[in-house]
């Protein structure tokens, strides 16, 4: 990427100045809803409503048009009617604006007449150095310079960009991701990529130093060479996560429809995955599941994995779900398996793998730890799935010592979504969702992911696994031992 077009996105992330158009306060409009954001969130730049009509609007003076405005203006938000877009641009382009997050619908997702709708616009954009984001977008969510694309999002930063191609879903990962415990340093919500598109940005924060991991939700990419040469260069760097999608033909019709996206070939997709090192998810939970993985990640050496349950029926399907994944259930010595022997009832438990602790584990709260450590250590492990039915609070914490003396990939599994907001007794009470978020980011800080199922915690294992083999291949590639 030139450095004058990372040096233009960067602009975007880091307005001075505001203008909002389609905004009223005698009647509501999607604006309003747009300026309301960078209100809540305390942007602390200057913000611009314009309405020709009106000299208030939303407590901020409002002016005619953007020729009003006598101080400089960066950043446009546009909630208007296509037809009268056209001419918002050519002012901005006049006035030097830097970019233009247009947030209106009725372009290259309604087919051909929509598109030519979008080489207009980009036509007089290039006519100076006005870039665009969208149409058909959300726009910007930027916690550390106080950007949002809705209300209520947190205000703290953290290490997970998020670049996708659909809105509400941008707005369902930055307020589901808060609760799971994870922070954004950056999140782009593209919609139909007129001119800035995913591979702009895809760039761009593989040299962002606020974003350690980047996730993706793709319907499909136009320059498809360029996606694969720039996430094969930034995987070694940085994991990518991708939620690609419009696999099947209902999902390319819908993504069609959606933003105009032409999803592509799955043959050529699962090799793009493999050359560049992708991680794969195909819902919002393996998303999620994947991001707590890669935070602070310990890559396995090898594909052994000891399962520690309780009870029994757990660690049946927990096993099948390892095998399934391409994980090998490992082998644990005598020196393990008389350790844990020593700690575990023998009627109704197994020292073998899967380890199998019983119902003693539910009143005596040393076991679990105790016996995932004393497991965890074991010279034939290459990494550790814990499942319990519900993870409470002092379980949560003991993990994450036993995490620091063992340094191994583990994964935790627990039903408590279905648990949350039912009380069976102080024994099984889950920890409130107001102390998830807390203990969570104490897991992947750690290195430890937490999963809804045991076949997502072992999917991502194995991601785990794959991921350091293609960092070994990569570096066997440019000669980095």
């Amino acid at each position: 990427m030139p450095k004058d077009l990372i040096s233009q996105i960067n602009a975007l992330f880091n307005p001075s100045s505001i203008a909002v158009l389609g905004v009223s306060d005698k009647k509501f409009r999607l604006g309003n809803f747009l300026l309301s954001n960078f209100i809540d969130i305390g942007y602390e730049g200057k913000l611009y409503p314009i309405n020709p009509d009106e000299e208030t609007i939303m407590g901020l003076k409002s002016y005619p048009s953007l020729k009003d405005i006598d101080e400089t203006v960066d950043l446009l938000v546009i909630s208007l009617h296509p037809d009268k877009v056209p001419q918002v641009i050519e002012e901005a382009v006049e006035k030097n604006v830097k970019g233009a997050i247009i947030f209106s619908s009725g372009y290259g997702e309604k087919g051909n007449e929509g598109r030519l709708r979008e080489r207009e616009l980009v036509e007089i954009a290039r006519k100076g150095n006005l870039r665009i984001i969208g149409p058909n977008c959300m726009g910007f969510y930027c916690p550390s310079t106080k950007l949002s694309f809705f209300p209520g999002l947190s205000k703290e930063s953290g290490p997970v960009a998020f670049i996708s191609q659909s809105g509400s879903l941008s707005n369902i990962v930055a307020f589901a991701g808060e609760i799971h415990g994870f922070g954004f340093s950056k999140m782009i919500s593209l919609g139909n990529s007129c001119d800035l598109d995913v591979n702009d940005f895809l760039e761009y924060l593989g040299s962002d130093h606020e974003t350690k991991i980047i996730a993706c939700y793709l319907e499909g990419v136009e320059d498809g060479r360029r996606f694969l040469r720039l996430a094969k260069r930034i995987s070694r760097k940085k994991p990518i996560i991708v939620w690609k999608v419009g696999w099947t033909k209902g999902g390319a019709k819908a993504a069609g429809s959606h933003t105009g996206s032409i999803c592509g070939n799955k043959e050529i997709w699962d090799a793009v995955f493999k050359q560049a090192g992708l991680i794969r998810v195909e819902n919002l939970s393996e998303l999620f599941g994947r991001l707590g993985a890669f935070i602070n990640p310990y890559l396995p050496n090898g594909n052994r994995v000891v399962v520690i349950c309780a009870p029994g029926g757990a660690a049946v399907s927990t096993a099948d779900a390892c095998e399934k994944a391409g994980l090998e259930l490992a082998e644990l010595s005598e020196e393990t398996k008389n350790k844990m022997a020593e700690i575990i009832p023998e009627f109704g438990t197994s020292v073998s793998n899967p380890v199998d602790m019983g119902l003693i584990v539910t009143y005596d709260k040393t076991i679990y730890p105790s016996c995932t450590e004393i497991a965890g250590r074991d010279e034939n492990v290459d990494m550790v799935l814990v499942f319990h039915f519900v993870i409470d609070k002092e379980l949560a914490e003991n993990l994450v010592d036993v995490q620091k003396r063992i340094k191994k990939p583990m994964a935790v599994a627990t039903n408590i979504q279905q648990l949350l907001g039912k009380e069976f007794g102080a024994i099984f009470k889950p920890f409130d969702t107001e102390e998830m978020p807390n203990i969570l980011k104490k897991f992947y800080e750690s290195g430890i992911s937490f999963h809804s199922t045991e076949q997502d915690a072992a999917r991502t294992l194995m991601s785990l696994l794959e991921y350091r083999k293609f960092l070994e291949k990569s570096n066997r590639e440019t000669g980095i031992y």
